[in-house]
């Protein structure tokens, strides 16, 4: 059995500024998302908006969720007794939105609501018990720190494919600009 620590106040704060990260990343790609192939597959990979849309549904169908079960449900909730976000996702059909400008709507808005729902949650009650998939007992305030963990390592593929993307981009424009270059001085 884990032990499991006192969680402060301070502790709480910082996760909710973590928490709110998401909204900032994804008001900031709205303004470079377009200028890149986020559709395209990368090899061994997923596209960009393929990890967008499971940042949102995990949020949205199995973060938020869970976290209200904790109050609504007057028993300790077992992990292994929900679908995981990963493995529903994959049978989500539904989740197939292909505007890029309204999947980061949808984070943005999705993510202002279970920011809400953190905000009414009370100290003592950010230390309630849930057993993780693996039979382990972890707070509450563990299970969703690990959504923002794992959205940390999406964001950063996310922002490394951006960087590749626009990178190739401007590789691009240079290698055309001096082909125009040599055309013309051969003229």
């Amino acid at each position: 059995m884990n032990k499991v620590r006192e969680i402060s106040n301070s502790d709480i704060e910082k996760f909710i500024d973590d928490a709110n990260y998401l909204i900032d990343e994804a008001e900031a790609l709205k303004y470079v998302i377009d200028s890149v192939p986020y559709d395209e597959t990368p090899p061994g990979g997923e596209s960009i908006i393929d990890m967008l849309r499971l940042i949102n549904f995990a949020q949205k169908e199995y973060y938020k969720p869970v976290t209200e079960r904790v109050f609504t449900e007057n028993r300790l909730i077992k992990l292994n007794e929900i679908t995981h976000y990963k493995k529903a996702y994959a049978e989500h059909t539904d989740e197939k939105e292909r505007d890029i400008q309204k999947v980061l709507n949808k984070i943005i808005k999705n993510r202002a609501a279970i920011i809400n729902l953190f905000y009414k949650i009370t100290v003592i009650d950010w230390e309630r018990i849930l057993k993780d998939h693996s039979g382990e007992e972890i707070t509450l305030f563990n299970f969703v720190s690990g959504m923002v963990k794992e959205e940390r390592a999406a964001l950063k593929k996310i922002a490394d494919l951006v960087l590749i993307y626009q990178n190739e981009l401007q590789n691009q424009r240079e290698i055309n600009s001096k082909a125009g270059h040599r055309k013309f001085s051969d003229t």
